[in-house]
């Protein structure tokens, strides 16, 4: 039956002994329900020998294990734990509603593109091809894919579960071992999920989940010497510094970062829709994307009117509770987000002009969460830190432009360049706008649409490698050469 609002919930207890993929000695942490502060999970938390046991024995069992060549073991695998996801989809949503404070209808998307990306990734297991080439007389090359070995991944709070997955099971597919560190916001969601993937065809210690802070439950995953590989989601700052403790070991890494994306709207753009998407692209999960459309770009000529009918809908917007029906959109994740997310609306208060919300949301049903309105500001100069900054939160600074130069030179004047949006009619622009703009994704009349099926990642200070896709599993695979000579008399 479909949650329809706040109910009873027994708090979700996690431990290694009733879900035997945590690992976790040192006790326990707790989370917390952003919209009501209620105890939502405790979860068994890591320590650093917890973590060396996991990847020792990951280590171990993914050299000797028949897992990294038996892709149609690999793929009946994975298609159970996405059909077990299913069978418990209504309870994930909500579980993680409460614990990161989207709204329910966006949770039970996240569930649902997950138990997809999984589905697209047993079909994957089973078709990981390399090529032979003839060289030369006698001489043929055979190059394969193979796993890399033991992955270390590192997933964040905002869309805890889809970036859980999307970095599992590719991995999964491709035949490596997986030691999954959740966000310490939302860890019960990833455990329970992981926990789904339990079962007798998963060859034991292929995937465990460590539960702890950055600063020693990931530190270790990132300089243990057997972890081979490290998939990180999460901020700019901290990716860097990722990278710069794997090169000490020259481990591979797959960075998605952080973003400060551009959503550019021309005057011949169908203007309902590009309401909708602008919305879409800053308030969804309350602005708590990487991908937001935090940059809204509009042409001059409609500026007025089009921010003007947007600042309507942001202000209509109802903000509540996220297992409340009626709600649009949630709190942001903690007490710590909340008051990031208002030092940058007094910036934009102290150097532009406030267009919509511009405060917090702190009586009556809201006074126990972190809720923030949904802010529109403009007239911000261009060294604004609001501009160039990734707030994580639902703040939309506004940019108009003149021209096609205008808005290209705009859009990539970003540090950033994750994702995009472009809004026009005119099909010979958006094949102009889409090679000249410096993203990764670019959105052509819509925003915030994903698929297991295309590739995401970033250019610049976004991330290095591909998540999704083809090239997103192929990440999880080293290429080897085998060179076969039949010629006698070769030496």
């Amino acid at each position: 039956m479909a949650a329809t609002g706040r109910s009873s919930w027994n708090v979700v207890k996690i431990s290694p002994a009733t879900h035997p993929l945590v690992l976790g000695t040192a006790g326990e942490l707790e989370s917390y329900d952003p919209a009501t502060g209620e105890l939502v999970a405790t979860v068994a938390t890591s320590g650093i020998s917890d973590v060396d046991d996991a990847i020792d024995r990951a280590a171990a069992r993914v050299r000797r294990s028949p897992w990294r060549n038996d892709g149609a073991l690999r793929a009946r695998v994975l298609f159970r734990w996405a059909a077990r996801m299913r069978e418990n989809s209504e309870w994930l949503a909500e579980l993680l509603t409460r614990e990161q404070g989207k709204t329910l209808g966006q949770a039970r998307g996240e569930v649902a593109s997950s138990i997809s990306m999984i589905e697209y990734n047993a079909g994957l297991a089973r078709a990981i091809y390399g090529r032979s080439i003839a060289l030369k007389e006698g001489v043929h090359g055979v190059v394969l894919r193979e796993p890399v070995g033991v992955i270390a991944a590192i997933t964040p709070w905002n869309y805890p579960l889809n970036l859980t997955i999307r970095a599992v099971a590719p991995a999964l597919a491709a035949g490596n071992a997986v030691v999954v560190k959740p966000a310490s916001l939302t860890p019960a969601i990833v455990a329970a999920a992981m926990s789904l993937l339990d079962h007798e065809d998963l060859p034991a210690d292929i995937a465990a989940v460590v539960v702890g802070p950055g600063g020693t439950v990931g530190d270790r995953l990132v300089t243990h010497p057997d972890v081979d590989m490290i998939a990180f989601t999460g901020d700019s700052s901290t990716g860097i510094n990722v990278m710069k403790s794997a090169a000490d070991g020259l481990k591979r890494v797959s960075l998605e970062l952080g973003g400060k994306s551009p959503n550019i709207v021309f005057a011949d753009a169908d203007m309902e829709k590009a309401l909708a998407g602008a919305e879409n692209a800053i308030f969804s999960a309350a602005g708590q994307i990487c991908t937001a459309g935090s940059r809204l770009l509009v042409e001059e000529s409609i500026k007025d009117e089009f921010v003007g009918r947007l600042a309507e809908r942001a202000e209509a917007m109802r903000v509540g509770d996220g297992l409340d029906p009626s709600s649009e959109m949630g709190p942001v994740v903690s007490a710590e987000q909340k008051r990031t997310v208002l030092d940058y609306i007094e910036i934009g208060r102290s150097e532009g002009t406030i267009i919509a919300g511009g405060e917090a949301m702190e009586s009556g049903a809201h006074a126990n969460g972190h809720f923030v309105r949904p802010t529109i500001v403009a007239d911000l100069p261009s060294t604004s830190r609001l501009v160039a900054e990734e707030v994580f939160g639902p703040v939309l600074a506004v940019q108009p432009f003149a021209d096609e130069d205008e808005a290209i030179a705009i859009a990539n004047s970003s540090e950033f360049g994750l994702a995009c949006g472009l809004w026009t009619n005119d099909l010979n622009r958006t094949w102009r706008m889409g090679r000249a703009i410096e993203s990764g994704t670019i959105w052509i009349n819509t925003y915030h649409h994903f698929y297991g099926e295309t590739e995401v990642g970033g250019f610049k200070r976004s991330g290095i490698g591909r998540q999704q896709g083809i090239e997103g599993l192929l990440e999880f695979t080293e290429t080897k050469h085998l060179n076969f000579d039949s010629n006698p008399n070769l030496f």
